[in-house]
């Protein structure tokens, strides 16, 4: 027996090591579980898309990368210069991200033993690709890149129907019928576009439906922000409208017959705001360029 122990005993000693080294390399932090839902959730509503702030799609693993020393976090630019930034209301010019962060301490702490683990990405783990995503999803985000030719349909029946509506006050049933008309037909593809509406503002990047303004909101993120809102209220305003019109037809009300056409023509004016808003999406601010070539 003791000639086996002295030989059992050598082994052990040489089997140690390598458990150590195996134990050595088990990371804590993996990419798919800790990080991914933290990028998803606090940086892909404004970095992401065609147009991802600075050009930078959080969920773009090389772009990421490349902010990042795996193993260094003192040397990661992504870590320094943005995660531990003081918030924007301690200091105005601060690069902090999310803007409206940092993050929570938790969530600091892990990507920052994330990195010091060596920062692993695996290159299967880039976020899913859309021909992954269900068929209505696909639908609606197929349907988004329709928005801006589908969206001069209803702003023209808004501003016929108002039109028609205000005339109805001086020239009779003729023009409120036709009125009511226009508003029908208004309502339905408003409805139907500002659906596309928030399909195209998924695919070109712009915050989530429950994304508020941040601090330091660009012009055009502002304007995105109440054009999108803005332009969802006058199609619920013209459904209230359109019923109100129902309503009078029925029981032959007067308070209700003013209602709807009064609702008309503020649709009207409105409409014209939103789809100002949407030109300068598009175009930038015609007004000053219209006024810049007027003066040349």
């Amino acid at each position: 027996m003791k000639p086996l122990l002295l030989l059992l005993i050598p082994l052990c000693f040489l089997m140690m090591p390598a458990n150590r080294g195996q134990c050595q390399t088990q990371k804590i932090t993996d990419f798919t579980r800790d990080i991914a839902p933290i990028l998803q959730e606090r940086c892909v509503s404004c970095h992401n898309g065609e147009k991802a702030r600075n050009g930078f799609v959080v969920l773009d693993r090389d772009a990421f990368l490349g902010f990042v020393e795996p193993g260094k976090t003192d040397a990661s630019s992504m870590w320094t210069d943005y995660l531990i930034q003081a918030s924007k209301e301690k200091q105005a010019d601060s690069l902090v991200m999310p803007p409206d962060g940092p993050l929570k301490a938790a969530e600091l702490a892990l990507i920052r033993l994330w990195i010091e683990e060596g920062a692993e990405w695996p290159v299967a783990d880039k976020p899913p690709t859309e021909s992954a995503t269900s068929f209505i999803r696909r639908v609606f985000l197929a349907l988004g890149y329709f928005h801006p030719a589908m969206v001069h349909f209803p702003i023209a029946l808004f501003v016929v129907g108002g039109f028609c509506s205000f005339l109805s006050y001086f020239l009779g049933a003729r023009c409120q019928s036709t009125a009511f008309q226009c508003l029908v037909l208004a309502v339905l593809t408003s409805v139907m576009t500002v659906i596309m509406g928030w399909g195209f503002a998924e695919i070109k990047g712009y915050p989530a439906w429950n994304k508020m303004l941040s601090s330091n909101a660009t012009h055009d993120e502002v304007n995105f922000f109440y054009h999108r809102w803005l332009g969802t209220l006058t199609a619920l305003l013209g459904v209230v409208c359109v019923i109100a019109g129902l309503i009078s037809r029925r029981n032959r009300s007067k308070s209700w017959n003013h209602g709807w056409r009064i609702g008309a023509i503020l649709l009207a004016a409105l409409v014209g705001l939103v789809g100002h808003q949407g030109g300068e999406l598009v175009y930038g601010d015609i007004f000053e360029k219209a006024i810049e070539r007027l003066l040349k």
